[in-house]
């Protein structure tokens, strides 16, 4: 059936409105730098007086102090410039220079917070599981509880699926002699690279930890077996990493590589954690192997176990390592060989 056609005087007409409760107010930066170069909309929202032309937006919004100039769009969610007053603050540029567009939501997140209270409160009730589940877990992984695709429970869900470890290798380091904010600024943008790679390949974030993350394969739906899943967001963030580095190395700022490690095999699903605060995890053999790997992965390298390598349509180059792993003992793995 197609898609009722909506007038372009109704859809104007509801672009403003909607734009008007969100009381809009935007700054256009002078290209490359943070220098004012107009204002607009209601900035009374968002600032205690109103910015000045060819000064530093950075003087009014401390949130902004080392975020710019724009290297690429980000978005600042739910920042607190004023009392009581909650603002979106979304970040691009075109080729007249940089952007800020400042919307309040305040609103929406005094109503947020208002249900991540009494979702505290609430027993894991089917008629309300999707709402509730959302504040503890995420809306991606509710959804497929209320769809019946896994069972969120104390007592857990055995599957197979396919878990990736991921870490930058030598942030630690990094961190110890570098501004904090220039850390937190390169720690966004590698997260970003990584993250995404994840989620384009049909994974499930369980946990960030740092600098690294643990991600899940095998639960969300996707066209794919898993472990081709699994093995396309390792590739990918290594691609993506390598093309990150190339940039930073062109702005002659440091880079980082980062390790990835992959097992597939069975797990048990379900809810960790007190009546407060609850998280999904999984917990199984396998799991513990991914994050040996990654451990054992150095920069720009990824590691398999048997179990995935034999299940991909496609075995990649690659080289068999005999490792010996912490609290696992002597295990052959294979280092994929990367173009």
């Amino acid at each position: 059936m197609n898609k009722p056609h909506i007038p372009k005087s109704i859809s104007q007409r509801l672009a403003s409105y909607h734009l008007a409760n969100l009381s809009p107010a935007w700054v256009e930066l002078a290209p490359n730098t943070e220098q004012i170069k107009s204002i607009g909309g209601k900035w009374q929202a968002y600032f205690t007086k109103q910015p000045k032309v060819n000064t530093n937006i950075s003087d009014y919004c401390d949130t902004l102090q080392g975020m710019l100039p724009i290297e690429y769009a980000f978005e600042l969610p739910h920042m607190q410039l004023k009392d009581n007053t909650y603002t979106d603050i979304i970040a691009f540029e075109d080729v007249s220079g940089g952007w800020l567009l400042f919307l309040d939501v305040t609103n929406n997140v005094l109503e947020l917070q208002q249900y991540q209270q009494a979702a505290n409160e609430l027993h894991l009730l089917k008629g309300q599981l999707d709402r509730t589940l959302s504040r503890h877990i995420g809306h991606e992984i509710a959804q497929l509880a209320v769809d019946g695709d896994i069972q969120l429970n104390t007592e857990g869900e055995r599957k197979i699926i396919s878990t990736l470890f991921v870490d930058i290798r030598g942030f630690t380091n990094y961190n110890e002699k570098v501004d904090a904010q220039e850390v937190m600024n390169t720690l966004n943008a590698y997260m970003h690279e990584m993250l995404q790679s994840i989620l384009d390949n049909h994974g499930i974030i369980d946990k960030i930890m740092g600098d690294g993350i643990m991600a899940i394969f095998g639960i969300a739906a996707s066209n794919n077996n898993h472990v081709e899943d699994v093995f396309q967001a390792g590739l990918t963030i290594q691609q993506r990493i390598k093309a990150l580095n190339e940039k930073r190395a062109q702005r002659q700022q440091e880079v980082l590589g980062v390790g990835v490690g992959i097992a597939t095999g069975e797990a048990v699903l379900g809810i960790l954690g007190s009546h407060e605060r609850r998280a999904f995890t999984a917990i199984g053999k396998h799991v513990n192997l991914a994050a040996r790997l990654e451990s054992n992965a150095r920069a720009g390298e990824i590691l398999l176990d048997e179990v995935t390598l034999n299940a991909l349509e496609k075995t990649p180059h690659h080289r068999r390592v005999n490792l010996e792993l912490k609290g696992i003992g002597k295990v052959d793995v294979y280092t994929v060989v990367l173009d």
